[in-house]
């Protein structure tokens, strides 16, 4: 066994015996970039050896690939800028709402979990019925009838009600898919105000919470931070498979459950309350997200024919999950629809209200798989498109996530072919985010430095535009300017698997849309749902064949749906039931099975796309 220390962290930990050293830091919780999850196929984990003697593959001249590198020494090893991770939130305002979005909701919150006090009457030896039949009456005046309970609440029973003279706080959930209410907790005395819910999006890539009080649905703090996953594998497929190794998917579970609890203790520090006031977690995932949170075995989801252990939850107690709550806390999942249709989107979904709508609604979650649901009132259909990584910086090689210095602008003059760029918090730039790929592709499409293929021109002199190791490439940021030290560019490969991204998504959405007979023209409204779609360009995305070239007055921003899904779980004892009445509502197309589907994903890989009459904005750019 060697030590380990790792810079900039400063980190210094222990390996064990074949270990490599992205095994090491995995197993320690330090995060090197690995979007194959340790395959050692995507070139991402570069690591500086900066003491010590190792074994492994050299790659870029300088760096070794940590999945592929052994300890000979006790090791010094510097994770460069392009390859950590830094916090970031993520809460925006979206840029453009629906108009019955945007008004606040004049109903007073009916949170699910309610606390009723009571000052109940003291037994005498004319009313010396139980203790329990007391607490009955109690709530029967108040419309409860016969609430499940469980024995340990009997034991307590009549300690609790002696201590305070008969005043207690009687803690209680209503599951409206069962119609039924539940005795959670008995409390001594008038415990009504503390009383506090979380609401989380368990994202692929990102965890979103708020801290809500149930009693008034306020919102007290919120907080973000990258899912501690990532370091297993860069999207769903790559955990999955890291899960089949060994202990790998109670690893994937007990990371991200132990990132929850610390960003939960970060919102009550800054709002200034306690751990044991929390009495809800309302959570919203993808299908696999929820399963890999539950410890769930996640493999056949993979499979053919891609069948979830479930897609209903049951109401969970933190502690069975080995969370550090206190015992009465309760768990709250979304309803996912497939394996690739999962709660985040049936949550976007109930937050929109397309489902109560007569507008025909285009939902569009623009993530890694590229959820989509069009429907209205009447009837939902859903798809989810392999859209892969590429929005979100996986897959592209100085592609990185949305951190101070990612690009997330460029715009390119049209006559010196030289780029002016934007970063987050205007740092010096490390890599391209999602938003800035999306720009750079439309702005090297609107000069002609690439044709409709894909490629670029390669008659073009300008030093910009060069081949590389990688191939053809233009360089966005000269590595003097940058904050690898190192050029920043965009390849004819990165291009090719944005483009491949855009059409998986474009055409899942004309495979809906067939499905029923009907066109974009018929489509009466687009909301953009997630963290990416609210960054992104309108016209941008439509010029590279992202989206449909439709007016833009149908364009909606919708940001978090899946986290305000879950918040309104939360505020609102009836939302489970609708997403349970979206769930059924939903029949799902898959898309791999289609028989036109790959006709018309093929047909996406040009810019905009084959079928330029479907474009005509971008028809008349001149390029």
């Amino acid at each position: 066994m060697f030590k380990i220390k790792f810079l900039p962290y400063n980190l210094e930990v222990t390996t064990l015996p074949g270990e490599t050293i992205i095994d090491t830091a995995m197993r320690y919780g330090i995060h090197i970039n690995a979007s194959c999850g340790g395959a050692g196929v995507c070139n991402k984990c570069k690591i500086i050896i900066e003491e010590g003697k190792v074994k492994g593959e050299i790659i870029e001249n300088n760096f070794y690939k940590a999945c592929a590198t052994f300890p000979l020494s006790d090791l010094v090893v510097r994770i460069p800028i392009e390859s950590y991770i830094e916090k970031r939130a993520t809460f925006l305002k979206p840029k453009k709402r629906p108009a019955f979005l945007s008004k606040e909701i004049k109903k007073i919150p009916d949170s699910p979990f309610k606390k009723l006090y009571f000052k109940l009457p003291l037994p005498t030896i004319e009313e010396n019925f139980s203790d329990w039949t007391r607490i009955k009456y109690a709530l029967e005046k108040e419309k409860i009838l016969n609430p499940e309970v469980n024995i340990n609440i009997f034991k307590k029973l009549p300690h609790i009600l002696r201590e305070k003279e008969f005043e207690v706080t009687l803690n209680l959930y209503y599951d409206p898919r069962k119609d039924r209410y539940y005795l959670i907790d008995i409390e001594s005395g008038d415990k009504t105000s503390y009383n506090l819910g979380v609401a989380i999006d368990l994202g692929t890539t990102t965890l979103q919470l708020e801290l809500i009080d149930l009693n008034t649905g306020e919102t007290l703090a919120f907080t973000s931070d990258y899912n501690p996953q990532i370091s297993y594998g860069e999207d769903v497929i790559s955990r999955i498979e890291f899960a089949k190794r060994k202990d790998g998917l109670k690893i994937l579970a007990s990371k991200v459950r132990e990132k929850i609890v610390n960003l939960i203790e970060e919102m009550l520090r800054e709002a200034q309350k306690n751990l044991e006031d929390i009495n809800l977690i309302s959570l919203a995932g993808n299908t696999v997200m929820s399963h890999l949170f539950l410890e769930l075995e996640p493999k056949y989801l993979r499979e053919y024919p891609y069948v979830p252990v479930a897609t209903e939850f049951p109401l969970i107690f933190a502690k069975d999950l080995e969370l550090p709550l206190k015992e009465t806390t309760l768990i709250q999942l979304a309803p996912c629809k497939a394996s690739y249709v999962g709660g985040d989107i049936v949550a976007g979904v109930v937050a929109s209200r397309m489902a109560e709508e007569e507008p025909l609604t285009l939902f569009i979650d623009l993530g890694t798989n590229g959820e989509i649901v069009l429907g209205n009132k009447e009837f939902l259909m859903c798809a989810a498109c392999s859209a892969g990584p590429a929005f979100e910086g996986g897959g592209i090689k100085n592609g990185i996530r949305a951190v101070s210095g990612a690009i997330e602008v460029v715009n390119i003059d049209p006559v010196s072919f030289e780029p002016m760029i934007l970063t987050i918090e205007k740092k010096p730039p490390k890599g391209i985010c999602g938003s800035g790929i999306v720009s750079l592709l439309a702005n090297l499409f609107k000069v002609g430095l690439i044709d409709r293929s894909g490629k670029f021109v390669r008659d073009t002199k300008h030093p910009r535009l060069r081949e590389g190791e990688d191939g053809w490439e233009y360089v966005v940021v000269w590595k003097e300017n940058s904050a690898t030290g190192e050029d920043i560019v965009f390849t004819e490969n990165d291009i090719e698997n944005v483009i491949r991204a855009k059409g998986a998504i474009f055409a899942g959405c004309q495979v809906l849309l067939e499905s029923i007979g009907l066109s974009f023209e018929d489509v009466e409204r687009i909301y953009l749902a997630g963290t990416f779609g609210n960054y992104i360009d309108l016209e941008e995305a439509i010029i590279i064949g992202l989206l449909p070239d439709i007016p833009r007055e149908k364009f909606f921003f919708l940001g978090n749906t899946s986290l305000e899904g879950a918040k309104l779980a939360l505020s609102y004892k009836e939302i489970l039931l609708k997403m349970e009445k979206v769930v059924n509502m939903m029949t799902n197309i898959e898309l791999s099975t289609y028989p036109k589907y790959m006709e018309y994903y093929m047909a996406t890989l040009f810019l905009p796309h084959t079928n330029e009459d479907l474009f005509p904005s971008v028809k008349n750019l001149k390029i």
